[in-house]
């Protein structure tokens, strides 16, 4: 599998501190050739798949050492999201296979085991035994090895209970595992046969199964059966394991070949290691960091390690390190990346958005999207998307999928904030929360909190907070809930501060400090009351919009006054939002003061907002309008007018989409 589908996550404070109180390992075969940059690297999660351990998957340090070990269902090829979410195929329950999504696992305790709340399983329709696995971030996409079934199956990265294949493509013989390059649309499939089939195009090009190269290493033994396969697309390098006849334990070799994007026919490796001395019988995996090369040795319990493994000799060339590890069946590497700021949370001026994605309930006609993407200028629509669902609130993950509420639940659409155009809801690439094991009601705003996996819901019909496990699916209930005394609308987590803003129906904003620990069990913290002049604002008030900006500490708040008035709306910015409690004066208000006209400001049911550190996006419900009102922090207030203004069918969210989202990894 390839360095960029099976790593790459970035670590939080928390899973630092997890990974500095590792409980040691078993140094019995360490060093055999103590070599340069023992210590150096970064973490590595192994899959164990043996009569008694499968489905465990260890957590070792840079000296491969076990901190700790998660029980997962799954058992076979494994490969990190960008969020630290381990997606894991499972063939151990039979055919049809499964694949299982497993949250944040580095950051999960030694000897937890997957829970529905916070991980999913679904089905592999069609499949036989998936194996090796790689994972497509931009496109939001899984990629799985059917041995078996002579295919590559493919799925969403979003997908749930319902899951149906994006799409199978046809192979002549079994794959046992797959590379995948994203900057190039190119597969490689590591064949049982002996050989590497190369399909340049693959998710352009409709997944089609003509392969447009097939590499065989001329060094391969009279038995060839290749398992693990690397890319390394700095050098244009394949990095592949052969495991032979897997009866035999002492016949595994390895081939770096160069050039491997044109490579074609017999081919010559620039080098080639076999030999008693390489250990390697059944190497059935492998990953690439840098130069190095870990690989899971099956048949001799152990993971193996040649620090550089593009040079060298070829022959019965000892590996590095050697470290005990039974039956170990696949390996990701847990690379730190640059965290990127949740997109709720993003306040300061400088981040470059590519669009405002609005949702409509309900749309024009039927059959409409219900999710357009604006240009940020409000001058024309990039694309549209129908989900079928009785849309309310809609908000981005960092992958770049949306989470949107409905009147029963939550679904989560598969890249969304980056394509999708013209398509509708599909089980092949999205789910949905729902049921009544989630206490849902009437679910409104919420927030997506990346850093802890987390989605916080405002439940409308019966208030309260419900907070979700980001990975979790189906009929499944909520980590915790909140419970509020009024009906919420909006919310807005503040991951830095730990602290949760709720906009409540009658007029007021609840606060609640150290959230993720305290949960909001002992109530709101503070409950801030907008006034002028240390008068609270007339009823009826009924506080829908909240962004809390970060960088100067003001809330910005949209007030629908009453729902059934259509011309009695209101903003206000209100400042030192993490101290202010009781009946606080509002720094600006944009009011035309008159409750039976919308004035120039055309705000008549604001309900929903959104800030990109600079200009505020409004949902106008009633006047069926998306309005921007430019430099609102330093806004005079009063009956002002939008700066721009695109007329949308009943918009009743507005989310900012950063051109950050669904990255590629470092």
């Amino acid at each position: 599998m390839n360095a960029n589908g099976k790593g790459f996550i970035w670590l939080s404070p928390l899973a630092m501190a997890v990974a500095l109180a590792g409980c040691g390992g078993d140094d019995d075969r360490r060093s055999l050739v103590p070599g340069p940059g023992l210590g150096e690297g970064n973490q590595l999660l192994v899959m164990h798949n043996g009569s008694g351990n499968a489905g465990e998957v260890d957590l070792l340090d840079a000296r491969l050492n076990v901190q700790q070990t998660f029980s997962a269902d799954a058992n076979e090829g494994i490969a990190l999201d960008l969020l630290g979410n381990l997606y894991a195929a499972n063939d151990s329950g039979g055919s049809p296979s499964s694949l299982q999504t497993l949250h944040r696992i580095v950051e999960r305790n030694n000897n937890a085991s997957a829970v529905p709340t916070l991980d999913r399983d679904f089905p592999a329709n069609g499949s036989m035994t998936l194996k090796g696995i790689a994972i497509a971030h931009q496109a939001g996409l899984v990629m799985a090895a059917n041995v078996g079934g002579n295919s590559v199956e493919v799925f969403g990265s979003a997908a749930g209970d319902n899951a149906v294949p994006l799409a199978s493509t046809a192979l002549p013989g079994n794959a046992w595992d797959l590379a995948y390059d994203e900057a190039s649309d190119r597969l490689f499939l590591a064949m049982t046969n002996g050989t590497v089939l190369v399909v340049d195009d693959y998710v352009d090009g409709g997944f089609m199964a003509t392969p447009s190269r097939t590499i065989t290493p001329d060094s391969a033994g009279p038995v060839s059966n290749i398992h693990g396969i690397a890319y390394q697309s700095d050098s244009d390098t394949l990095v592949i394991t052969d495991v032979g006849d897997a009866a035999v334990a002492d016949d595994g070799r390895l081939y770096v070949i160069g050039n491997a994007s044109t490579a074609n026919g017999s081919v010559t490796p620039s080098r080639s290691l076999a030999g008693p001395a390489t250990l390697m019988g059944n190497p059935v995996d492998l990953v690439l960091d840098g130069n190095k090369a870990y690989i899971a040795e099956k048949s001799n319990d152990a993971v193996l390690v040649y620090n550089d493994v593009l040079s060298g000799s070829s022959g019965d060339v000892a590996p590095d390190e050697v470290v005990d590890s039974l039956k170990p069946e696949s390996l990701a590497l847990v690379v730190e990346q640059e965290p990127v700021v949740d997109l709720s949370d993003i306040d300061e001026t400088g981040t470059d958005f590519t669009g405002v994605a609005v949702t409509s309930n309900a749309p024009a006609l039927p059959g409409d999207p219900d999710v357009v993407v604006l240009d940020l200028d409000l001058g024309a629509m990039q694309r549209g998307f129908a989900t079928g669902l009785d849309r309310e609130s809609l908000a981005f993950n960092q992958m770049g999928d949306a989470y949107i509420s409905y009147d029963t639940g939550l679904a989560v659409i598969n890249r969304l904030a980056t394509g999708r155009d013209g398509e509708m809801f599909s089980a092949s690439r999205d789910r949905v929360i729902e049921g009544a094991s989630t206490g849902l009601s009437s679910p409104k705003g919420f927030d997506v909190a990346d850093q802890l996996g987390w989605v916080l819901v405002t439940d409308n019909g019966s208030p309260a907070v419900r907070v979700f496990g980001a990975q979790a699916g189906g009929d499944v209930p909520p980590l915790f809930s909140t419970m509020l005394s009024v009906a919420p609308w909006d919310l807005d987590y503040d991951p830095e501060e730990d602290r949760l803003f709720v906009a409540l129906t009658d007029g007021t904003v609840a606060v609640f400090d150290d959230y993720s620990t305290e949960r909001g069990g002992g109530g709101a913290d503070r409950v801030i009351t907008p006034a002028e002049g240390g008068v609270a604002f007339s009823a009826p008030t009924n506080l829908h919009g909240i962004v809390h900006v970060a960088e100067t500490d003001q809330l910005i708040l949209s007030d629908v006054g009453s729902g059934a008035n259509p011309t009695d709306g209101k903003l206000y910015v209100l400042d030192d939002a993490s101290t202010a409690d009781g009946v606080t004066d509002v720094s600006v208000r944009i009011d035309d003061e008159d409750n039976n006209a919308v004035g120039a400001t055309q705000l008549g049911n604001p309900v929903d907002i959104a800030f990109d550190g600079e200009h505020l996006y409004v949902a106008e419900k009633s006047q069926g309008m998306v309005l921007r009102f430019d430099n609102i922090l330093d806004s005079a207030g009063g009956d002002v007018a939008p700066s721009l203004s695109w007329m949308q069918s009943a918009p009743e969210s507005v989310s900012l989409i950063s051109e950050d989202l669904a990255r590629s990894p470092e």
